[in-house]
């Protein structure tokens, strides 16, 4: 893990020994139940990605990681037979990390399955964050950006959209649902609010509000163990019965 700067394209000069192959235009999260929701079944690169949770719960840190690491590791595009056998048929993409607030825990990090080497922390100033997220997304090197946003402008959630685009990178923006988070440019954004869990259990209801052509209205409930916590361990769930005093009440008049 490393903390960088955006700046003067510090990054990309960072990045520029280890730049992979062109990669493909989408990629999937394998948990079947989520992918089935997003528009074609997988989610695009070059394009923006929102995560929106209720204002009054935290932001849903796990499942961006989830995305982010799903967007970082693809399949090579165009990849040739070497003596009959395709070679580096996998690629690892730089994930980046913007986090003023010092929130994020590395040793958390590395028990979820990532790559710490390929993984970096940018902590720019509140007032540069927009700039520095663009500077981060035109990167060819980087697979996947994260970074909680709220308001903005049209002309800044287009300039993001595209930044995306020209380094054909995945950004996902966590935001809080409401008039603050309005404004944007994103190919799917998604409504995340905590669903009835267990104590080692955390449990989401995951709902696509905008994909074209995606099953928007649709959700899907994912639960992941933090007992278990590793690179395999969330999982697609139903909904637990409601067995809360109010609601045997209500049932039985």
């Amino acid at each position: 893990m490393q903390l960088i700067t955006a700046h003067s394209g510090q990054l990309q000069s960072l990045l520029a020994s280890q730049l992979p192959p062109a990669r493909h235009s989408s990629f999937v999260t394998g948990l079947e139940a989520l992918d089935a929701l997003a528009p074609n079944g997988c989610f695009v690169r070059g394009a923006i990605h929102e995560l929106l949770s209720p204002p009054s719960m935290p932001a849903p840190l796990t499942l961006a990681l989830l995305l982010a690491r799903s967007a970082a590791e693809g399949s090579i595009e165009n990849q040739k037979p070497v003596l009959g056998k395709v070679e580096g048929s996998k690629i690892k993409n730089a994930i980046v990390w913007l986090d003023p607030k010092r929130c994020l825990y590395p040793p958390a990090l590395a028990a979820a399955g990532i790559d710490l080497s390929r993984f970096f922390i940018l902590r720019p100033q509140d007032s540069m964050q927009t700039w520095s997220l663009a500077e981060v997304l035109r990167c060819r090197g980087v697979g996947a950006a994260i970074a909680l946003v709220g308001k903005m402008m049209r002309v800044q959630a287009r300039k993001l959209q595209l930044a995306a685009e020209t380094g054909s990178s995945t950004g996902i923006l966590l935001r809080p649902a409401g008039k603050t988070s309005a404004v944007y440019a994103a190919a799917t954004r998604w409504l995340v609010e905590p669903a009835r869990g267990e104590r080692t259990v955390q449990r989401w209801k995951i709902q696509l509000l905008h994909g074209h052509g995606g099953r928007v209205g649709q959700c899907v409930y994912l639960e992941n163990c933090r007992e278990r916590e590793t690179a395999n361990s969330m999982r697609a769930t139903d909904p637990l019965a409601d067995r809360s005093p109010e609601t045997q009440v209500r049932r039985a008049s």
